[in-house]
């Protein structure tokens, strides 16, 4: 009996350790599918990587097509406009170089007998007149006979400011040469100085010349002066030229400045597609009849089908073309009035051997006639140039250093004659098909990756890290933020985003929580770089997306399974399989009424794309101004129904707007800021200390109102509080301190002055009046020590000029406004010059111009609904007990709408992000509070 019981014994044993190797091996068996997985998941996106790299290459490809694919057939230059009326080729000369009429006419000869149609010559203001009124036209008509002797067209460019024209700041310092650049190229003082001149030109010549070129080179330094690049300058030069010239000879053709090729977009150097698009937000379109462009080939072939910004070459003429018909300048011709390539060593335009360039400019002519029918002349950049053989330009020359005549000379003869060659350049619709299968098989993997993950036991991992301490998960987040931060390949950025969205599905109010508090942190954005294009994602829209993206497939199943059992052709059912699920999320009886202002701010966005010219502008402002500040509403609406997660949300608005103004009291304390009126301004993680307040001004009121119930942390929200109110401080923003502070004090007071809102202790009391006394002191250090800019009216006299000039544009567009982010591309139209205008506003410095300017009578209406139902949401809050951080929200807004009638209110992105952030906060039901 007991050998039997000890046999049954080892055969348990036994039984339980092979059951226990089984479950091990059943625990190592699904391990290893784990582990299998998670590299078919890492070979699947890379292969997502490399294939939206692909479809990135050939959208650029298929943009980069030349307009071109037009038939040979069609005329290459229309004449119906008056631009177009120009033989097809011509050559820029430098006759003042010629001592004798003998030798300028025999070079001219020359170049007519080459099969050049026109010259094209720089009349120097400062020789003609200089001094005013004192014009001196020997040499310019001697030159100008002789060019109508040789049978050219003569194309004027008027250039060079005499030194009596110009503004104090482009005069030379004592012991410069008064011919040394960028003297004698900055423009006039008053551009009516160098109107008048043009006008005096076109009345002498105007049988003669009926091409005026107005300026050269404008959008690079030195042709500008000593002073930034300026486009909106430069077009009411053009604007005043143009009406003086033409008053004076009915017949003439204005060509917009010839624009010098370049990548940058800064202080010396804007590029043409930029420069343009300015051009035409200023309103320059009707005053010029063609636009220059110089097209350099920079050492690649003409075939090079690069055709974008970085790109200097050949085709750059046909980006040039796309971005004025983006503008919806379609009808206007283009000039290629220099293009080229240069065959001396070590020059700036890179050298190319003399055989391809030969080469190179016939093909580039011939492709130009046979598939650019928008361009109505090629110029070639120098005939003999009037410098030392050293010089890098006469690697264009088409005459030899001894004088004779260069091989170059011959290629145009044989190329200007009209071609329908179509050229070795056509790719067909070889692209398209592409596409069409990089995108096929882009969806079928990422929809293999998707069948692949849900294998994953992704929901168990995802209750383990909800069960980590809370040390443990602020150590992930630190990781993963510093991963983020330092992260410059887009695989890796993408991958921190999708294992942020895995960490908010897990806890998805913590994606809500750092998308509040990155808010302040608009401008410190991470560049998404691919394939040339750079998108700027600014911190609080990365925790957002990543927040709605973890929340997707939740939605997505629910929402399937209503439209599957809707029937599309029934209007009121179809409907029904979205209402029912945000009325199971949302709390529709309190908040009916602000989901309304939501859809409605996205209708009135969307009526204004009528008005829109520049459409990435648009799209811009349509993303940051309408649909991020709808995403924080509905993300709100879906992850905050609690009142523990909306005081968890709240918080963290206040807790960043804090952090921003500390780094913006550290950025002081060691030297930064802006001074104005004899006070050093801080200026924060911004470009402006108005726009830092705007912010700090929301978060002190905030503060405010968590400070009056915060219970343990009342002494955080006490330094919070002071922290973000020195902060403002410093900011020596009058419109906040003046406007918005007292209209939140107001509100504040006025609440907890009705009976039974507030539950105040001793404490509160004594607290009550500690800030009370603390803001006084704050207001008498003000005065005394910002006095002199309380004093200073001259703001206030260039802010009645903005809503002068920004009145004007709502005038243009009354009823649905310019759209959002369109004031920046309509405004300089309207802005009458002054010394202290200033063309590259954002808004218009003032509430109601804002919405006036932005969306027109509509915004206007809206903007009066908005105000309603903050009454009616600031009356049930003082009926409420227990509503100081309601009130204190809305002391915010009250606050931002005060500082908003001499500022900004939702024309910039973080503050439009935190207006609709606070209307989702304030629409909880009204029996519920923070």
């Amino acid at each position: 009996m007991a050998q039997n019981a000890v046999a049954q014994n080892a055969v348990t044993q036994n039984a339980v350790a092979w059951k226990a190797v089984a479950q091990n091996a059943v625990a190592w068996k699904a391990v290893a599918q784990t582990a299998v997985r998670l590299v078919h998941l890492t070979i699947l996106y890379a292969v997502l990587c490399y294939l939206g790299v692909e479809v990135a290459l050939t959208l650029r490809d298929l943009r980069e097509q030349d307009p071109g694919g037009l038939p040979a057939a069609v005329e290459p230059h229309p004449q119906s406009s008056p631009a177009s009326r120009i033989p097809f080729i011509g050559v820029t000369v430098e006759l003042e170089q010629y001592s004798s009429r003998h030798e300028r006419q025999r070079a001219l000869q020359r170049l007519r007998g080459a099969g050049f149609g026109w010259v094209r010559q720089r009349i120097d203001w400062s020789a003609v007149e200089p001094q005013p009124g004192a014009f001196q036209w020997a040499w310019t008509d001697r030159v100008l006979t002789d060019i109508a002797a040789a049978g050219l067209v003569p194309v004027i460019v008027l250039d060079g400011s005499p030194p009596w024209a110009r503004d104090s700041r482009d005069r030379p310092p004592p012991g410069s040469l008064e011919n040394d650049l960028p003297w004698r190229l900055a423009p006039p003082a008053a551009p009516e100085t160098f109107a008048r001149f043009a006008a005096a030109f076109a009345r002498r010549y105007r049988d003669t010349v009926r091409y005026y070129q107005i300026w050269d080179e404008p959008n690079i330094a030195p042709h500008w002066g000593n002073r930034l690049i300026d486009p909106v300058g430069y077009a009411r030069l053009l604007r005043a030229a143009a009406v003086a010239v033409r008053d004076a000879d009915p017949d003439a053709v204005i060509l917009a400045a010839a624009l010098a090729p370049t990548q940058d977009r800064g202080h010396t150097a804007i590029d043409e597609g930029f420069f343009l698009q300015r051009l035409y937000a200023a309103g320059a379109a009707p005053y010029f009849d063609a636009v220059l462009v110089q097209p350099f080939g920079f050492g690649t072939a003409p075939e090079d089908a690069r055709s974008r910004v970085e790109a200097l070459n050949f085709r750059r003429a046909a980006w040039v073309r796309r971005v004025m018909v983006a503008a919806g300048d379609a009808q206007t011709p283009v000039w290629a009035v220099r293009f080229g390539w240069n065959r001396q060593i070590q020059d700036p335009w890179k050298t190319v051997p003399t055989a391809n360039q030969l080469r190179f400019t016939e093909e580039a002519i011939r492709y130009a006639r046979a598939h650019w029918p928008w361009l109505a002349a090629m110029g070639w950049p120098a005939d003999r140039p009037n410098a030392p053989p050293s010089d890098p330009l006469w690697g264009f020359s088409l005459v030899t250093a001894a004088g004779k005549d260069h091989a170059l000379l011959s290629v145009f003869n044989d190329a200007v004659q009209p071609t329908t060659h179509s050229g070795p350049f056509a790719k067909g619709d070889r692209l398209y098909v592409r596409f069409a299968l990089l995108l096929l098989a882009g969806v079928f993997l990422l929809w293999w990756a998707v069948l692949t993950s849900r294998t994953l036991p992704l929901r168990r991992w995802q209750g383990v890290y909800r069960n980590w301490p809370l040390s443990v998960k602020l150590a992930v987040w630190a990781l993963l933020l510093t991963v983020y931060y330092v992260a410059v390949w887009p695989p890796l950025i993408l991958l921190c985003w999708l294992g942020a969205a895995f960490l908010i599905a897990a806890e998805p109010l913590t994606g809500l929580m750092i998308a509040a508090a990155a808010l302040p942190f608009h401008f410190q954005h991470k560049e998404l770089r691919l394939v040339g294009a750079v998108w700027a994602v600014p911190p609080a829209q990365a925790a957002l997306l990543a927040a709605l993206l973890a929340a997707l497939p939740a939605m997505l199943p629910a929402l399937s399974q209503r439209a599957f059992r809707a029937k599309p052709w029934r209007i009121r059912t179809t409907l029904k399989t979205i209402y029912p699920l945000l009325r199971s999320t949302f709390a529709v009886r309190n908040a009916q009424y602000a989901n309304l202002l939501v859809a409605a701010w996205i209708v009135i966005s969307l009526l204004a794309a009528r008005n829109v010219w520049h459409r990435p502008g648009y799209i811009g402002g349509l993303w940051a101004l309408v649909a991020v500040p709808a995403l924080f509403y509905a993300g709100i609406r879906l992850f905050a129904v609690a009142p523990r997660q909306q005081r968890a949300v709240l918080t963290a608005l206040f807790a960043g707007g804090v952090l921003a103004a500390g780094g913006g009291i550290i950025d002081w304390l060691i030297g930064g800021g802006v001074s104005a009126d004899g006070v050093r301004r801080l200026m924060g993680h911004t470009f402006s200390p108005n726009q830092t307040a705007l912010y700090l001004l929301r978060t002190l009121f905030v503060g405010l109102g968590l400070l009056a119930t915060g219970g343990r942390r009342r002494a955080a929200f006490a330094a919070g509080c002071l922290l973000a109110a020195a902060a403002l401080l410093l900011t020596a923003s009058r419109g906040a301190l003046l406007l918005g502070l007292p209209a939140g004090i107001l509100v504040m007071v006025a609440a907890g002055s009705r009976q039974g809102c507030f539950r105040l202790g001793k404490r509160s009391a004594v607290l009550l009046t500690a800030l009370t006394g603390l803001a006084a002191a704050v207001g008498l250090e003000f005065v005394l020590l910002y006095g002199e800019r309380l004093l200073n009216l001259g703001t206030l006299h260039s802010r009645f000029a903005v809503w002068r000039d920004a009145l004007a544009l709502w005038k243009q567009y009354p009823l649905f406004g310019a759209g959002p982010g369109g004031f920046y591309w309509n405004y300089p139209a309207f802005l009458q010059p002054s010394p202290a205008a200033d063309p590259n506003l954002l808004h218009a410095h003032s509430l109601w111009l804002e919405y006036a300017t932005g969306w027109g009578v509509v915004g206007l209406l809206w903007l009066a609904a908005l105000l309603g139902w903050l009454v009616s949401a600031l009356r049930r809050s003082s009926r409420q007990p227990y509503a100081l951080r309601r009130i204190g929200l809305l002391a915010a807004l009250v606050a931002g709408l005060a500082h908003a009638q001499v500022d900004a209110f939702v024309s910039l992105p973080e503050l439009a992000a935190w207006n609709f952030t606070a209307l989702a906060l304030l629409s909880i039901p009204s029996d519920t509070t923070m």
